[in-house]
């Protein structure tokens, strides 16, 4: 950008078509070559095998402007007025000089953009980072699809328990009352879940 801060740059319109135009040829054939797959997801692919597929004469005009041109054009337009609306009307609005005005006219095309682009680079580490995890975990405790060495310590106290109470029903027989027999089990089990530690 070769214009000073305090002046206005002057965009040219047919070089901006040109530009949309070369880069929708370049993403349409990504997607279609299956080269996009960290940024897009198969659904791309699959709408514009339709198109291609269902030819000029076939083609479904509400299905396409509902399913592909709308989802573009929303998207466009809010990365168009969302830094338009921060540069002409939140800033002027805090009372700020023309040349920081003018300043956060010039970048905040750029600085919205990056501001997406960080908050998918934390997307996708989010998501990578849970992979990882569930994969270490599933590694570590399960062999096929059953959970191991989770939870048998408690199964084996529970096993070692009711086999303690019904030793002890035969030994002592309908004399003992149930409030005994309860603080007895208790007393067993927090000794066999200490052992188990």
């Amino acid at each position: 950008m070769r214009v000073p801060v305090d002046e206005s740059p002057v965009f040219l319109l047919y070089q901006d078509w040109a530009l949309g135009l070369i880069f929708l040829k370049i993403w349409t054939r990504l997607v279609m070559l299956d080269h996009m797959m960290p940024l897009m997801d198969e659904s791309w692919r699959v709408k514009f095998e339709r198109v291609r597929d269902d030819g000029f004469s076939r083609l479904q005009g509400l299905w396409v402007l509902r399913e592909i041109v709308l989802p573009i054009i929303m998207k466009l337009l809010t990365a168009l007025c969302v830094p338009y609306v921060l540069a002409r009307g939140v800033f002027p609005a805090l009372g700020y000089p023309l040349v920081v005005n003018s300043a956060v006219y010039r970048f905040a095309w750029s600085g919205c953009l990056s501001f997406s682009f960080v908050c998918f680079c934390a997307k996708r580490f989010h998501v990578w980072f849970t992979n990882l995890h569930n994969s270490i975990r599933d590694d570590r405790y399960l062999i096929g699809r059953r959970l191991h060495n989770f939870g048998e310590h408690v199964e084996k106290a529970n096993e070692a328990a009711t086999s303690t109470g019904v030793q002890d029903a035969i030994l002592l027989g309908p004399n003992i009352n149930q409030q005994d027999r309860d603080a007895d089990v208790g007393l067993r089990l927090r000794h066999i879940n200490q052992q188990a530690v």
